[in-house]
């Protein structure tokens, strides 16, 4: 709905009184709690904005979905939330938390937020399924989303330049002296992991370096078992006829197993062969070694996804997408290639 969407037209929308309106969106006794969520579930859909609080500043709620399976992440994903959660409130805004599990993504059901009070943007933190996303888009309301975006959708996203940094890194490792340098991690499963692979793969097609495909391990496997079977990552290396002189991975969780899995094998890391990644977790700088990588700027993703959707809500505009530059992070796990390669 085009124009500044007033309590009476949620009212005519309902067929209810504009006074059954206004009591249900200040929060005040009147109306039935079945009423209630009708009036919220109507002005979200019509694009109700909230008013002015007594002090003039514009009020607002901003939705901010997660998928199940990072709520309990206790480094990487929390820094962001509570990076937009301090924004939110610096501008006069709310950050409400909603959990998605896998059946509300199936069944493309919506929060219970949505039906309980009157939201004027979204932001959507890491990977969801596409048609989701999609049918959150087709809603109308703003929607940024923070860490992750889709080749198939339009839509405003606030991400990592992986790409860029993966280079930098890649090229940091050849500039050492590394010549066979692997990759590990799932491309298929993350966009920003198939950014992370082009960047890799730039860096050495411009340093003239053939990619050794046996020492690059691409597939679902990465990702799922480095996380929660690395046994199967442990074949793979034992099925190996030799090592690159370094491998970059990632993300740091992946590199962390990497390193306790060489390290027990006897491979002196980085004496033997050097490891690079991605994130800058806490775990990159408590490991041994601690690992080389890029720091990506949680705290500012999540800063300007705050400032970027309530550009979106004030003044609208075509999908864009903001890429936001790490930091390079040199630590012990990374020196140039030992004699006997």
């Amino acid at each position: 709905m085009s124009g500044k969407v007033s309590m009476q037209q949620i009212a005519d929308a309902l067929g209810v009184s504009k006074n059954a309106v206004s009591l249900a969106l200040s929060g005040k006794p009147g109306v039935s709690e079945s009423l209630r969520d009708r009036i919220f579930e109507t002005a979200n859909r019509l694009g109700y904005r909230a008013r002015t609080d007594k002090e003039g500043r514009r009020t607002r709620n901003l939705l901010v979905l997660i998928p199940k399976y990072i709520r309990h992440d206790q480094g990487f994903y929390r820094e962001i939330y509570w990076a937009i959660d301090r924004r939110a409130k610096e501008t006069g805004s709310t950050a409400v938390l909603c959990e998605i599990t896998e059946r509300m993504e199936e069944a493309l059901l919506l929060p219970e937020e949505w039906h309980l009070a009157v939201f004027e943007g979204l932001l959507l933190i890491g990977v969801f399924r596409e048609a989701y996303v999609r049918h959150l888009l087709e809603l109308g309301a703003p929607l940024v989303i923070v860490d992750h975006d889709y080749d198939t959708l339009k839509l405003d996203a606030v991400v990592t330049a992986n790409t860029t940094e993966a280079y930098r890194i890649v090229s940091y490792l050849i500039g050492l002296g590394h010549r066979e340098i692997g990759f590990i991690g799932a491309i298929g499963m993350t966009r920003s992991f198939m950014e992370r692979w082009l960047g890799f793969c730039q860096a050495m097609s411009e340093a003239g370096l053939a990619i050794p495909e046996e020492y690059c391990l691409t597939g679902e496997a990465p990702l799922a078992t480095l996380h929660s079977q690395p046994s199967e990552v442990q074949a793979w290396l034992d099925g190996l006829s030799g090592y690159p002189t370094a491998w970059f991975c990632a993300n740091d969780r992946i590199a962390v197993n990497l390193i306790e899995m060489l390290t027990a094998m006897g491979v002196q890391i980085p004496g033997s062969l050097s490891v690079a990644a991605f994130d800058d977790i806490e775990e990159a700088a408590r490991t041994r070694p601690p690992l080389t990588t890029v720091q990506v700027q949680r705290e500012q993703l999540g800063y300007e996804a705050v400032d970027f959707l309530i550009r979106k809500i004030d003044y609208g505009g075509n999908p864009t997408k903001l890429s936001i530059y790490g930091a390079f992070i040199e630590r012990a796990s990374c020196a140039p290639p030992s004699e006997e390669h």
